[in-house]
This record gives C-alpha cells, sequence and structure tokens, in this order.
C-alpha cells in the first residue's frame, strides 16, 4: 500500500472516529420542569409511565417534542423504551379506546423551553447540554442512571 492510500485510510478513520464519538456524546437527555415545581427528582420508570398516560401526578402536563426531533427519538429509545412506530401505534389503541390523552407536542426545542418557563405544572425534555434559562431545572439526566 503506497504512503498516499495510508495516509487517506488514516485520515478516514480518524473522520469516522471524530463522528461516533460526536453523536455518543449527544444521544442523552435531559428531563426538566419549571424552577418552582415541587418536582425535583423523577425516576425513569414515573417518566414512562407519565408519558405513556399511565400516571397522573396532580398538576403535571408531561409535552413531548413533535415526531422526527432527535431528542425525541433519543428519549424514546432511552427513557420509554420503545421506538417510535411502537409508540404511535400505542397512542392509535389509546385513542380509538378513548382511554388515555397522549402528552402536548412542542414543534421545536425552544418552543418546549417557553412551555416549560410559562408553567409551573409542565414536564419536558431537551438534548443533553442544551443551554437552560434559570426558570428551568433539570431533573433527569439519561446518562446517570
Amino acid at each position: 500500500m503506497g504512503i498516499l492510500m495510508k495516509r487517506l485510510l488514516l485520515i478516514t478513520c480518524l473522520l469516522v472516529h471524530s463522528i461516533v464519538g460526536h453523536a455518543k456524546s449527544n444521544d442523552h437527555v435531559m428531563v426538566v420542569t419549571h424552577r418552582d415545581s415541587s418536582i425535583n427528582t423523577i425516576s425513569k420508570s414515573q417518566l414512562r409511565n407519565l408519558f405513556m398516560g399511565n400516571l397522573a401526578l396532580p398538576d403535571v402536563t408531561p409535552i413531548a417534542l413533535s415526531p422526527g426531533e432527535m431528542a425525541r427519538s433519543i428519549f424514546n429509545i432511552r427513557v420509554i423504551g420503545l421506538t417510535e412506530s411502537r409508540i404511535q401505534a400505542y397512542w392509535a389503541q389509546m385513542r380509538f379506546s378513548g382511554r388515555q390523552q397522549r402528552p402536548e407536542t412542542a414543534d421545536s426545542i425552544n418552543e418546549l423551553i417557553l412551555m416549560i418557563e410559562s408553567s409551573t405544572n409542565t414536564i419536558g425534555y431537551l438534548p443533553e447540554g442544551t443551554p437552560l434559562p434559570e426558570g428551568i431545572k433539570v431533573i433527569y439526566r439519561s446518562s446517570v442512571q
């Protein structure tokens, strides 16, 4: 193998390594609520039940990001334990039977932040490392289990 091929292979390996490393550092979410909320921590199972409509916390409204948002996919896999298609099928069944309400939806990360800032009874999730305004606190991190 020529020296040019070795350099090309090395550069390719370094690029792939940096891309994979970047993806792994951003594949976590943090669950947030209003600073004045009485909730300071929440467990993974409580979150799963809350966002799947199986747990009703007094005066707590879960807010999910829109389908297609990467943080939603990460939350679904890491916290809920289901893929987007399985969650959609679940909510279709719940809607048909009239049993449970799906979480409210925010169209973007910025909209979710605004919704949480404006109400003390909301819980949502954001990509790990998202800068937070002073009015929001973290109550769960998928990176710490």
